[in-house]
């Protein structure tokens, strides 16, 4: 897996999960797939990137045509993860993200349902970080006005 993630981090960004991509997915669909297809899906699925950090998702797909995610996470609107049987059985599953700037799917992300859960819980903790420093700044702003008194 590359480092596209780790390389686009902003000041004071840490990733707060990496999502692990399964080459089962692939595997699965061997008997339906030619050999070179299945070598193109193979090195597609080598170059999938996604995280989430404590301030955004980050991801990236595809090796020519390449599909970039930078969002930051109070812009998504919805994470979704969809699971075949053969995704139920293995623990992987495709993982959808909308934001307002499109949608993002990532195939073959390991334990899919325990990633969402992690994006959703960090855009809530994104969301109370942001209103908490709004009030400290407002009470800072206030504080500033009542001593100028």
């Amino acid at each position: 897996m590359g480092k596209y993630v780790e390389n686009n981090l902003q000041r004071n960004e840490v990733i707060v999960i990496k999502a692990k991509i399964t080459m089962l997915s692939v595997i699965m669909h061997i008997s339906n797939i030619l050999v070179i297809p299945l070598i193109v899906r193979l090195i597609k699925h080598a170059n999938i990137n996604l995280a989430v950090t404590n301030k955004r998702i980050v991801g990236k797909l595809g090796v020519f045509n390449t599909q970039a995610l930078d969002a930051p996470l109070n812009k998504v609107q919805n994470c979704a993860v969809n699971q075949t049987f053969a995704g139920k059985i293995f623990s992987y599953a495709t993982v959808d993200i909308t934001t307002a700037a499109g949608r993002y799917q990532f195939i073959g992300v390991k334990s899919g349902n325990d990633f969402k859960n992690v994006v959703m819980a960090q855009i809530g903790q994104f969301e109370e970080d942001r209103i908490k420093q709004q009030a400290e700044q407002m009470a800072r702003a206030m504080s500033g006005a009542i001593n100028n008194k």
